[in-house]
């Protein structure tokens, strides 16, 4: 019997780092875009903490991200300037949003 769980933040941090380090080593063998889509999935590997531990608030933002990631993949899979075009409107997104959240009061 080992002494480790999957249960929890330090399983979800573990099973994270093996997600980063297996990306990491599949973008020096696969095309260009994989890296792009790898590190996209990453955020929604990133909200299912919120399951994990009450200790991190689930942030509505990052879990409309999320869902919306999970509804739009597929379709910007089909062409690298799809794919750019999504992740440039993320950006976007994520931008507006830390104005929101860091602008302070006015």
């Amino acid at each position: 019997m080992n002494n480790y769980s999957t249960d929890g933040i330090e399983g979800f941090l573990f099973e994270y780092s093996i997600f980063l380090v297996t990306a990491a080593r599949g973008t020096l063998d696969e095309p260009r875009v994989y890296g792009a889509l790898r590190l996209i999935d990453g955020i929604t590997r990133l909200t299912e903490l919120y399951s994990k531990t009450s200790a991190v608030k689930p942030d509505k933002f990052l879990l409309e991200v999320k869902k919306e990631i999970q509804e739009k993949l597929d379709n910007v899979m089909q062409s690298e300037e799809a794919l750019t075009s999504f992740i440039e409107q993320l950006i976007m997104k994520f931008t507006d949003e830390m104005e929101r959240r860091y602008r302070g009061p006015s």
